[in-house]
């Protein structure tokens, strides 16, 4: 079935498809100018990989399968919310272990006063290495700054000194030719736009906080953690830690016991010793990991005091309790307290509404905001 046709220039409709290490997400999202986005139907597909099978296989088999909800029950969804069911394009985030990303600054100076234009910009992007077995998924310039000042409109500028500050994306090529494969496959198009966690992540956390100006976004999926600094409202450092909260839950399979999720901890430990064990080896090395991310950036700036908790319902508020009792404290120098701010749904409530058929969903929602950004474009 096709799903694509011409809409109202003004308005538009999406389909959104978020995968991670743990599942995979999809939704329907409308933008309508001078209105919230809307998303109109959600599902969201667990990675369970079977024996003898590897995380990319089950990660393929959730994707066709998260497919054939969004055709079979949201396409229909949609048709009877906004009178269609067709969808201009779809958006793909890829996050970690398949996805990587960097920031890069590059600095142009000049004895004598240049006009800034788009060709500086270009000469830039052209700069990225698209060799190897990765393929490139996006560059983003997080800032310009000309003369030591941040321009939002740089061109047509003079300056002596330019420094361009560019987050940059690549994809794993095996799973990004998967990827495209099963999405033309379901949706008979070629439209497809990739994009990954750091630069969805950053524009969405400007948005909802635009007065903070110096933070840290932890996301902890399955089997990884992406830390991003951001500081001076500029997006300065990204790292990738490869523990997730997976590794918790294969500790307590081994342990002989399936891991209980609480509302204040993962795992009840005084049932099962060997999980408690075998969990506090785990927590250790997560622990120790973001000490080293923290400390290298530390050896050059100041480490914001807010912490935004990126991760899944069930492990939300027992991940805070870790990092609020754990080391990483010591590293701030101050009285002033660290703050860890679980991020949940209702934190972005206020800018995307959902109807129809599905749940509220923090990661479907965030690329949904970032769809709404291109759309004022």
């Amino acid at each position: 079935m096709g799903l694509f046709s011409s809409e109202k220039k003004h308005a538009r409709t999406v389909a959104l498809i978020d995968i991670g290490s743990a599942s995979v997400g999809g939704a329907y999202a409308c933008y309508e100018s001078g209105k919230e986005p809307v998303l109109y139907y959600t599902a969201r597909v667990d990675i369970a990989p079977r024996e003898n099978e590897t995380v990319i296989q089950a990660m393929q088999r959730s994707l066709t399968f998260l497919e054939q909800l969004l055709i079979e029950e949201g396409a229909p969804q949609l048709k009877r919310e906004t009178g269609h069911g067709s969808i201009t394009e779809v958006i793909v985030s890829i996050a970690a272990p398949w996805q990587q990303t960097q920031v890069k600054s590059t600095k142009i100076q000049e004895e004598k006063p240049f006009t800034f234009t788009q060709a500086h910009i270009k000469a830039v992007i052209d700069t990225v290495d698209q060799s190897g077995d990765r393929l490139p998924s996006g560059e983003t310039i997080i800032a310009t700054i000309l003369n030591g000042y941040e321009m939002t409109h740089p061109f047509g500028k003079k300056a002596t000194r330019a420094d361009i500050i560019m987050l940059t994306s690549s994809l794993d090529k095996e799973v990004a030719g998967i990827v495209e494969t099963s999405i033309r496959k379901a949706f008979h198009t070629h439209k497809i736009t990739f994009t990954a966690f750091a630069p969805i992540a950053y524009s969405v956390f400007r948005t909802l906080y635009p007065h903070q100006q110096d933070f840290v976004v932890l996301d902890v999926s399955g089997s990884g953690t992406d830390v991003l600094f951001v500081k001076r409202g500029l997006l300065a450092n990204v790292q990738t830690l490869e523990q997730g909260t997976q590794d918790l839950v294969s500790a307590a399979i081994k342990a002989g016991r399936r891991a209980h999720l609480g509302n204040t901890d993962l795992i009840d430990t005084e049932v099962n010793e060997a999980f408690s064990k075998e969990a506090d080896a785990i927590e250790s090395v997560w622990i120790k990991g973001l000490h080293d991310i923290f400390c290298t950036f530390s050896d050059t700036e100041a480490l914001p005091h807010t912490v935004f908790l990126l991760a899944d319902q069930a492990t939300r508020e027992y991940l805070q309790r870790i990092l609020e009792e754990s080391e990483l404290r010591k590293l701030w120098l101050s009285d002033s307290p660290l703050s860890v701010i679980p991020i949940e749904p209702s934190h972005v409530a206020q800018k995307i509404a959902t109807r129809g058929i599905g749940e509220p969903d923090l990661f479907l929602a965030m690329l949904a905001l970032t769809g709404a950004e291109s759309h004022k474009e």
